[in-house]
């Protein structure tokens, strides 16, 4: 084929590839190679139909015939990267595009693919800066200014994430992406019609884009629509059967609405979930094989909240037969060595001979758990009779009802998704102040962290007990919970330690409240749990005047 010929060829290919004719571009394409097998331009264009395509691995191998050659060309090395990418390899695909732009310094493309490489490589930062440049270049490019909002938005910067992003939608007004990022910082902000709307809008435009339709549904939960809600992320399985976020809050929807067969199940996905922490281990998962003389490592995975509620299953497998091994959080191990049927305890990663391992929120869907048969061997943890001793010489001068608070869960700044749950079920221990003019009740502080400070200035007429700097672990703090009469807690590690005990334990539950709760004022885990449940987004006046109310009267008995 003559050189005119050629590329008349290439410009037929490229213009059906332009136009969306992506089966006859294709095909002209491979004709151009049958005769011309080291075209470069066609080389690379196949490579990148092929990754937008969905078969980024056979468009590798074409990438690394271009390399050979032409090794020096910047758009070979930009095409390599969008492969890498769509591979799940984001660490080569940047080294490709800085290769690219080595080569290339002015290709805003591929600035913009390294920026979103980096995203998802959790190096915001320097995505952002990444965006930012491009942003320099050209400031009317729709992808780099959403770029740069998506960037500042993972590194926290919610607020200063607001205005790229509409910048986006105003230079790309059917920009679903961007209306996909703002309903997530609706969200973030408990904003949750907003959130709504964004989502909607997104749909609008692409109702078809990845992820849009679990990002609706998490906005439909948080709002209490549970069964929209349940819809959106049935539908994005639909379109991707491996929609991991989608796996995980559809568990959420089934678990709340007692359905725990199937929630238990849709659960096994959180090990998918990006950052989620592996056990490395050769032994292998118990699946319900006999367990009579074997060994279990069962262990915590997740919180301290999750360890003390499951825990409650290490008895279950005992009485299989299995000698079970707990490998719990530090705070945790002295505590948890009460619990019925543990016959070592060792520290996260400790060395332990065992024939089967088992993550302990796992165990409801091992030992098929449903709302009939969930393992409720109230008590299952019991203070250290010295340290309950002591604690009951201390508090022996203290007339009336001796009630625990905690007023505050752990932030945990690191982790934006714990962290944004932390800021809509924690309070200050201001908001306590309807407890303040309450005759017949001390008030005990169990507050652990930073949020303890506020125990140095209570409310006007809070009488508040604080001996928490004496507290080091859960044992300790189990001590001092065994000579109250009451815990008042938000949803935190605490309640589950209290549940656990068999002491009553009021919680505070935000709108969005968490599935293991249900949307009751009871607990099938714990029989002595009462639930005050926000039911206004962010609002805590209806529970706290309804649990003072409840104090009050229980007071007066």
């Amino acid at each position: 084929m003559a050189d005119f010929s050629i590329s008349a060829a290439f410009e037929t290919a490229i213009g059906a590839h332009r136009d969306g004719h992506l089966v006859e571009a294709e095909r002209h394409y491979r004709s151009i190679l049958t005769s011309h097998p080291r075209h470069l331009e066609t080389l690379v264009m196949l490579g990148q139909l092929l990754t937008d395509t969905g078969r980024a691995e056979a468009a590798l191998g074409l990438i690394e015939t271009a390399l050979r050659v032409d090794p020096a060309r910047g758009e070979v090395h930009g095409a390599q990267g969008a492969a890498l990418r769509r591979l799940g390899r984001p660490a080569e695909a940047v080294a490709s595009y800085r290769r690219a732009l080595a080569l290339k310094p002015d290709s805003v493309v591929v600035r913009v693919n390294l920026g979103n490489a980096l995203l998802d490589l959790d190096r915001a930062a320097e995505a952002a800066d990444t965006f930012r440049a491009v942003v320099a270049l050209a400031p009317a490019l729709p992808e780099a200014v959403f770029g740069l909002g998506r960037a500042l938005h993972l590194m926290g910067q919610t607020e200063a994430a607001i205005e790229p992003l509409r910048q986006a939608i105003a230079l790309r007004p059917d920009y679903a992406a961007a209306y996909d990022a703002m309903g997530e910082i609706a969200c973030d902000l408990g904003r949750w019609n907003e959130a709504i709307a964004f989502h909607a809008e997104a749909l609008r435009f692409d109702p078809k884009g990845p992820g849009f339709h679990t990002h609706f549904g998490i906005a439909l939960y948080n709002c209490g629509e549970l069964q929209a809600a349940e819809g959106s992320f049935r539908v994005a399985l639909s379109l991707n059967p491996d929609d991991v976020l989608a796996h995980f809050n559809l568990a959420a929807v089934l678990l709340r609405t007692g359905r725990l067969a199937e929630g238990w199940a849709e659960y096994e996905w959180r090990r998918r979930l990006l950052g989620f922490p592996a056990l490395q281990t050769t032994r292998t998962e118990w699946q319900g094989e006999p367990l009579e003389g074997k060994t279990l490592l069962m262990y915590g995975e997740q919180g301290l909240g999750d360890t003390l509620h499951f825990a409650r299953y290490v008895q279950l497998a005992a009485e299989q037969g299995a000698r079970v091994v707990l490998a719990v959080q530090p705070p945790l191990m002295r505590l948890l060595r009460s619990v019925p049927g543990v016959a070592e305890m060792v520290p996260p990663g400790g060395a332990v001979s065992a024939d089967y391992h088992l993550p302990l929120l796992s165990a409801p869907w091992r030992f098929g758990t449903t709302l009939d048969t969930i393992p409720a061997p109230i008590p299952y943890l019991t203070a250290e009779p010295e340290a309950a001793r002591r604690w009951g010489e201390r508090l022996a001068g203290v007339e009336g009802l001796k009630v625990g608070l905690v007023w505050a869960g752990d932030p945990r700044p690191d982790d934006r998704a714990a962290n944004r749950v932390d800021r809509r079920r924690s309070l200050a221990l201001a908001q306590f102040a309807p407890l303040a003019d309450i005759p017949g009740v001390t008030l005990v502080s169990l507050q652990k962290g930073a949020p303890a400070a506020q125990a140095k200035s209570p409310p006007a007429g809070l009488r508040l007990l604080d001996w928490m700097d004496e507290v080091d672990d859960f044992a300790d703090t189990a001590a001092l919970v065994s000579q109250l009469d009451l815990v008042i807690s938000v949803d935190t590690s605490v309640v589950h330690l209290v549940g656990a005990m068999g002491k009553p334990v009021w919680i505070l539950s935000r709108f969005d409240g968490c599935w293991r709760w249900q949307d009751r004022d009871d607990s099938p885990w714990y029989p002595t749990a009462r639930l005050f449940r926000q039911t206004a987004p962010g609002d805590w006046s209806g529970p706290l005047a309804a649990l003072a109310a409840a104090l009050r009267d229980w007071a007066k008995a």
